[in-house]
């Protein structure tokens, strides 16, 4: 019964670090989007700013 017992919190364990790892995972690709998203309207921004110039 012991056994059982030890086994089951292992997997307890190991469900309860691979939601916690998939959760980190998806607010990094979040806010690495949103990275994403501000560096290319800045990017955007400084080549109208330059076409405006010409």
């Amino acid at each position: 019964m012991k056994k059982y017992l030890v086994i089951a919190l292992l997997v307890i364990v190991a469900l309860i670090v691979a939601y916690f790892t998939f959760i980190i995972a998806a607010i990094k690709i979040v806010l690495g989007a949103i990275l994403l998203g501000v560096a290319a309207i800045a990017l955007l921004v400084v080549w109208i700013m330059w076409k405006i110039d010409d």
